[in-house]
């Protein structure tokens, strides 16, 4: 297992071949008119869209929705699963960045494949797409203790020596992985632990649930990103080959005051995780113009 001298390690998610029926559209089956699909009854800060995207994924892994096989309408979807047609819109456009759904304007939305066929990859350039990105994976613990923090980690912690934490170590997966995205540390400060002992399975950000039952909320995420190679446990737990390429990402969530109650590390194997940063440029006299 990864030390808490927080070295780097990257995460991997694996491709799974695409398969195809020749390329030709076919019918999807036919539901009986005005047929609604209950959403499964997940946190409720799961992002609604993220469920309809959940659901739509299920029905399309179990061949309910054939490769090939167009889906209904948006008004249709928006009324199966009694939503708006802006979230159907958003919770396609989540299947189509996995590449399980392809639109074409005038023909309509068409499966593609059964599984996500690429690596997980989000953009993340705000507060608010990192907070979204915690929601959509969730978080599986294998093991959980509370920690007398001293030294390096306590440090690390930006916490007086001997102060408890609750540490929470597991791994993190999203809709439609059969392997996990990452491995997970959590550090969460002692006046939040009981809103996460015994837990092992949070579908909702940690910070998140921080924020909606204690009122704290995160003023500031401080980020790191190192590469690093996995161990052979590590490998062994995520999936992956030994010695293989790792992206070790450390978020540091801050509330008033500057004052730190939660840190992350996780650690995603290469071919998992893409973190894409865009950057403008601007040029002399833009500002005043």
């Amino acid at each position: 297992m990864m030390e808490n001298d927080n070295r780097p390690l990257r995460r991997h998610v694996s491709a799974s071949a695409r398969a195809r029926e020749g390329g030709q559209t076919i019918a999807a089956p036919s539901r009986q008119r005005g047929h609604k699909t209950a959403l499964a009854r997940d946190d409720a800060t799961v992002p609604l869209y993220l469920k309809v995207a959940r659901a739509l994924q299920h029905q399309i892994s179990v061949g309910e929705y054939p490769i090939g096989s167009l889906l209904p309408t948006e008004v249709e979807l928006a009324t199966r699963y009694g939503v708006s047609r802006q979230t159907i819109r958003q919770a396609v456009q989540q299947l189509r960045q996995q590449k399980l759904l392809s639109a074409k304007k005038g023909v309509g939305t068409r499966v593609e494949a059964r599984q996500p066929q690429q690596a997980y990859y989000f953009a993340l350039q705000s507060l608010t797409q990192i907070f979204q990105f915690a929601s959509e994976a969730t978080l599986h613990v294998d093991h959980e203790e509370d920690l007398q923090v001293r030294g390096g980690l306590a440090n690390k912690l930006a916490s007086r020596s001997g102060r408890h934490w609750l540490h929470l170590v597991g791994t993190r997966q999203v809709a439609g992985s059969a392997l996990p995205i990452c491995w997970t540390e959590v550090y969460i400060d002692s006046r939040y632990a009981k809103l996460f002992r015994g837990k092992r399975i949070h579908q909702s950000a940690i910070f998140s649930a921080i924020e909606r039952h204690s009122g704290e909320a995160v003023t500031e995420v401080q980020q790191e990103i190192n590469a690093t190679i996995l161990d052979r446990e590590l490998a062994a737990r995520l999936g992956a080959t030994e010695g293989s390429p790792a992206l070790v990402i450390t978020r540091r969530y801050f509330g008033a005051g500057h004052r730190l109650f939660e840190m992350s590390i996780n650690v995603h194997p290469s071919d998992r995780f893409s973190y894409a940063i865009s950057l403008t440029r601007e040029l002399p006299g833009e500002a005043d113009s």
